[in-house]
């Protein structure tokens, strides 16, 4: 062999086993780090949504906690079964109070909740349309949560100014 064949096939063989070497060893390294960085990324964005419901689950226990309070809160206004007759008896002086005549008061069967019963009673007062405007108020201000379910008010027909009003109110209290 002569000095150029020689340099020839050196270099021809160098070329192959670089060639097999980018073939065997360089480029499955570079699928590798090609499917390494997509999984990275896939990665990222899966920590980027745990991140997310992180923060979601923060406010959440926050919200909850703010409705706890809230229940605290109204759970508090509920009286007891057994101070059923104490609210009735508030709801007369409030009416005696605005010089209304309460004609009638009726408490219906007791309506069960989930956590509270109500308790329906029907009221037929008798008076100016401003006392009961201002009965209403008393209502409102009551330490109880009361709810007006329905109202029917008509004039009298025998005096002037004065109404007639029939009211079905809810007092709601505890089990």
């Amino acid at each position: 062999m002569t000095g150029p064949l020689r340099i020839l096939l050196t270099v021809a063989g160098l070329a192959v086993i670089a060639g097999l070497g980018v073939g065997l060893i360089v480029w499955p390294l570079l699928q590798q780090t090609s499917a390494d960085q997509q999984a990275i990324q896939a990665r990222r964005a899966e920590l980027v949504k745990v991140q997310r419901v992180i923060r979601r689950i923060s406010d959440l226990k926050q919200e909850i906690q703010r409705l706890e309070d809230a229940l605290a809160f109204f759970e508090d206004r509920l009286p007891e079964e057994r101070e059923i007759d104490v609210i009735l008896r508030e709801v007369w002086l409030i009416a005696d109070s605005k010089s209304l005549s309460p004609r009638r008061i009726q408490t219906d069967r007791a309506e069960s909740g989930s956590r509270y019963n109500t308790q329906p009673i029907t009221m037929t007062l008798e008076g100016g349309f401003d006392q009961f405007y201002e009965f209403l108020l008393g209502l409102e201000r009551l330490p109880r949560i009361t709810k007006v379910r329905q109202m029917q008010i008509t004039k009298s027909p025998t005096q002037e100014g004065v109404v007639e009003v029939d009211v079905l109110m809810d007092i709601y209290c505890e089990k």
